[in-house]
């Protein structure tokens, strides 16, 4: 099985941001670099091309659904074009595109059902993500819900091989239990998997520090780190705090794990009903706009254009003011957001990278960040601990 090529690995002194060169498919690439969600690209809002490099795109599908494609009940050439239409919005040759299935129902595919969904990220990925299994792992079947998780990775690995000329993404599962993780790395190293992607599954990096943990002892403990890659994905900012209108930036901190890709979260915050009635109705008469501010680490909510005119990086973006608009279009000013927010992000990304490069510590500069401070102090315990294996 072809693997990801990983070289010029370089690491913080103080915090454990890493950066390293990755040849994928035949791309280079060079870490930290935040994905861009591929649905949300479009010619009259551009970013900087110095943040691309990976695209994502995820699709759910349903046990039902994967049934009726396979046995011709449903025309599957619709799955094709709502995948292909994004993509040829990417740069093909040059930068790595990762199609991602997430599988939320407990029954999992089968037989010719596993080779349909396999070949489906095969032939849009440049390295071929393992499906994102989410309904495992929600009760108190934890050791059950594993081994029947294993048994399905395996039969999608073993679909993969069938004919397979590229890398394969193993995921964790970040609702498993943490003392499976190890077990679950093994599993994947014994099938000459070495890159993983962690599936945050629309909850913060905080929730998962053990598994976090767990993750990276396994990868030192079979001296693989030099031989793989990390890829956050489905990870939260947070919830926003009563009273306040800035959101913690916590999605940004997944770099400070050794993540290498940050993606985009794709499955919506678990709220109450009554809190979603209450969004939707404040939704139909109020702007919400949520945009990262990469002079301190927040994600801030504006309710007018007009207030975002104090903190716009005019100079460090084409994007225009009015995308965010919804009344004049309103899919444009959701994608502009998420266009916006992932080129203050992947700017931030390309500085740690330069100051990496220059074996400069990034942790006095993100000390400036006032959102994020308070959590230096564990980032740098965190990459302490390691340093006798690094």
């Amino acid at each position: 099985m072809p693997k990801v090529q990983v070289s010029h690995q370089e690491i913080d002194e103080d915090l454990f941001i890493r950066s390293e060169k990755l040849r994928i498919n035949n791309k280079t690439l060079r870490t930290p670099i935040k994905a861009v969600n591929m649905p949300s690209l479009r010619k009259d809002v551009p970013i900087k091309d110095s943040v691309k490099g990976v695209n994502e795109i995820f699709k759910t599908m349903k046990i039902e659904d994967i049934k009726k494609y396979c046995t011709g009940g449903k025309d599957e050439s619709n799955i094709y074009k709502s995948i292909n239409t994004p993509l040829n919005k990417t740069d093909k040759k040059k930068e790595v595109n990762i199609c991602f299935l997430q599988l939320p129902d407990l029954r999992l595919p089968e037989n010719n059902e596993i080779d349909f969904i396999t070949n489906i990220s095969y032939v849009y990925s440049d390295i071929t993500p393992l499906p994102l299994v989410q309904g495992l792992f929600k009760g108190d079947e934890g050791i059950s819900d594993f081994m029947l998780f294993m048994e399905f990775m395996q039969k999608c690995i073993d679909s993969i091989n069938r004919l397979n000329n590229k890398p394969i993404l193993g995921v964790i599962p970040g609702t498993m239990p943490s003392s499976l993780v190890g077990f679950l790395v093994d599993f994947y190293h014994e099938n000459d998997i070495t890159s993983f992607a962690f599936d945050f599954q629309g909850r913060i990096h905080k929730n998962f520090e053990v598994h976090i943990r767990a993750m990276i002892t396994k990868i030192l403990e079979l001296d693989i780190s030099k031989e793989s890659f990390l890829y956050s994905c489905n990870t939260q900012r947070g919830k926003v705090t009563k009273g306040s209108s800035i959101i913690k930036g916590n999605d940004i901190a997944v770099y400070n794990y050794g993540f290498d890709v940050m993606g985009d979260s794709h499955i919506k915050p678990r709220m109450h009903p009554d809190v979603v009635k209450k969004m939707k109705e404040r939704a139909s008469n109020d702007l919400n706009i949520r945009l990262f501010n990469s002079e301190d680490y927040g994600h801030y909510k504006f309710s007018d254009i007009d207030a975002i005119i104090g903190m716009y990086p005019y100079d460090e973006t084409g994007i225009a003011l009015d995308s965010f608009n919804p009344a004049i279009n309103k899919k444009r000013a959701y994608d502009s957001q998420k266009l916006f927010n992932t080129e203050r992000i992947g700017l931030e990304a390309n500085k740690y990278k330069d100051m990496l490069s220059q074996s400069e510590s990034t942790y006095e500069y993100i000390n400036t960040k006032d959102q994020i401070r308070d959590s230096l102090g564990k980032f740098r315990s965190y990459r302490s601990n390691l340093n006798s294996y690094l």
